[in-house]
């Protein structure tokens, strides 16, 4: 990869900026280890890049955790009042973010943040508008999940086959051009915000990135069978 800060790709708008949207909820003991670690990832690609904590007063501390965090390094924190959802979350993030291609990445350390830069390479360096972190293709998959998880994964990702050929449909890893969702509406209701986008969003190509998706070492899971019925609604 071009050591430059700003890529030009033929035909493509020149990318200068990533904007990560991370949702936090109680998540006060994993948060330093994933904002170091997005930031090392940055480095990496040469891009200047910028994280953006939307916290929903967790009781852990989490919004306070991510203010001392902001202090050190490229973080802002969006603080709400109450537990609102990951998807509404996204929605509140990208509202302030100022990147040229915008993201999201799980706050849970499930997400390795040392898959950006090639996600990165997808769209700078080989024409997608849009990488999705992708557990379906060859080379990605899951680590540690009971298979009651896995069975839900892969029905919910058979549900959504006839809105769009992305394999990893319900995938909450992605990152794409800002153009691809500017003045786009959709409904910010539970977890699956990723499949909004892959669905409504305006891109020509995409690429699915492969990764081994491991479940989280701290704190509560947030899955439920709320989530479920969210997704099917």
């Amino acid at each position: 990869m071009a050591s430059s800060s700003n890529f030009q790709e033929s035909g493509q708008r020149q990318v200068n900026s990533i904007s990560l949207v991370v949702a936090t909820y109680n998540e006060a003991s994993n948060l330093p280890e994933l904002v170091d670690g997005l930031c090392a990832a940055f480095a990496r690609t040469g891009i200047a890049g910028e994280i953006i904590v939307v916290d929903d007063n967790s009781p852990d501390g989490t919004g306070r955790v991510a203010d001392d965090l902001a202090a050190r390094y490229p973080l802002r924190v969006v603080h709400r009042p109450r537990k609102m959802g990951l998807a509404s979350a996204v929605v509140d993030g990208f509202a302030v973010a100022k990147g040229d291609l915008l993201g999201v990445i799980d706050a849970d350390l499930s997400h390795p943040p040392s898959l950006v830069p090639e996600m990165v390479k997808a769209i700078v360096e080989r024409g997608a508008d849009l990488a999705v972190a992708s557990r379906h293709v060859p080379g990605g998959g899951v680590k540690d999940w009971p298979k009651s998880r896995e069975y839900i994964s892969a029905f919910a990702n058979l549900l959504a086959r006839p809105c769009t050929g992305i394999h990893d449909a319900t995938s909450g890893f992605f990152l794409m051009r800002r153009s691809m969702v500017e003045g786009v509406a959709v409904n910010p209701i539970g977890f699956k915000i990723g499949l909004e986008f892959y669905v409504k969003g305006r891109y020509r190509r995409y690429e699915e990135v492969p990764y081994v998706f491991t479940d989280r070492r701290h704190g509560k899971r947030k899955f439920t069978w709320r989530e479920v019925g969210n997704y099917l609604k």
